[in-house]
């Protein structure tokens, strides 16, 4: 499985209740049995990043376009780190 981290923007997902209400529901992040967005973070400038754990990047490309993610890049994700447990990707 891969993992991309997308970084642009989404019309509306500065104001907390319309992010609030676009993502609260699980079917937002588990778009899929195989794909699932594991992270979005709406930056104080504006941007968002949304980070998809999916059998293909076409997965994430998908979930992009229907929320609207103005995407400015899109990166395969290497290896990560979280709270010390560090894992490879790809």
């Amino acid at each position: 499985m891969g993992r991309w981290i997308a970084i642009g923007t989404v019309p509306g997902w500065d104001d907390l209740d319309k992010f609030t209400t676009d993502l609260k529901a699980t079917s937002r992040w588990r778009v899929d049995p195989r794909t699932t967005i594991t992270e979005v973070i709406a930056l104080a400038d504006g941007r968002v990043i949304a980070e998809c754990h999916a059998n293909t990047r076409a997965d994430f490309d998908a979930w992009l376009e229907k929320t609207g993610f103005q995407v400015d890049s899109l990166t395969p994700i290497a290896h990560i780190a979280r709270a010390g447990d560090i894992w490879k990707i790809s």
